[in-house]
């Protein structure tokens, strides 16, 4: 048997785990991804980067996962401006200010602004070590770890996306913000001991509904869809 939770959690960070900044709701997802002092999560062997995780509670997961969007937003604007500072100034070696016009241009781009990134680093870099950093370019090389695009995620269970956290999903989601959820749907708090939720279907047999549940399982997807630029799959 085991956890059906654990294998989407494997693909998530397979597809996005170089660049993922993961807000992880309270719940059975949290007690397998962070238990006793370790966690499951790790890095890419050529590049040493992985998930950058955090936890929050059942009630404002959400918010803690729009804060950390809003939050890179800001520091990403920051190091733009700071960029633009550079190019005008014409700092740098020639090789650095071509990289700094490329990575201007492709800052959004998820995969370019890495291999750009990256690119600059390794330039800036050879100034730092050498104590030959303009000041124009200190900035950008103390927000280095942003120069690649983020992939912004929230992840919980039913009981956190329906239930508790519900409130805290829908102003996110109303926001528009560039953010991704994964919803572990179970259909039952799984981690309390299986009591039924707003997503448990209905006559569906659980704690707390030991003759059924009398509603008709939440369309949560359909919510979230009555909002402009929401996609939304399940499987």
């Amino acid at each position: 048997e085991g956890c059906g939770e654990t294998p989407y959690a494997k693909l998530l960070t397979q597809l996005f785990g170089k660049r993922m900044i993961l807000a992880n709701a309270t719940g059975c997802s949290s007690i397998w991804g962070a238990t006793a002092g370790w966690i499951p999560y790790t890095v890419d062997k050529k590049t040493g980067r992985g998930v950058a995780w955090g936890n929050s509670l059942f009630e404002d997961n959400a918010e803690y996962g729009l804060g950390m969007v809003l939050s890179v937003n800001q520091r990403r604007l920051h190091v733009t401006k700071c960029v633009e500072a550079a190019i005008q100034a014409r700092v740098g070696s020639p090789e650095v200010q071509g990289a700094l016009v490329q990575w201007l241009e492709k800052k959004d781009d998820k995969e370019i602004s890495q291999v750009v990134g990256d690119r600059l680093q390794g330039l800036l870099k050879l100034e730092a070590d050498a104590k030959a950093l303009p000041a124009e370019l200190k900035e950008v090389w103390r927000l280095r770890d942003l120069l690649a695009r983020p992939s912004m995620w929230m992840m919980g269970g039913d009981g956190w996306s329906n239930d508790i956290g519900f409130g805290g999903i829908d102003h996110a989601v109303a926001l528009g913000e560039n953010i991704n959820i994964l919803i572990l749907d179970t259909e039952v708090y799984s981690n309390t001991g299986g009591q039924s939720s707003k997503a448990t279907p209905l006559g569906s047999v659980a704690k707390f509904a030991q003759k059924g549940k009398r509603t008709q399982k939440k369309d949560l997807g359909g919510l979230l869809m009555t909002y402009k630029g929401v996609y939304v799959a399940s499987c």
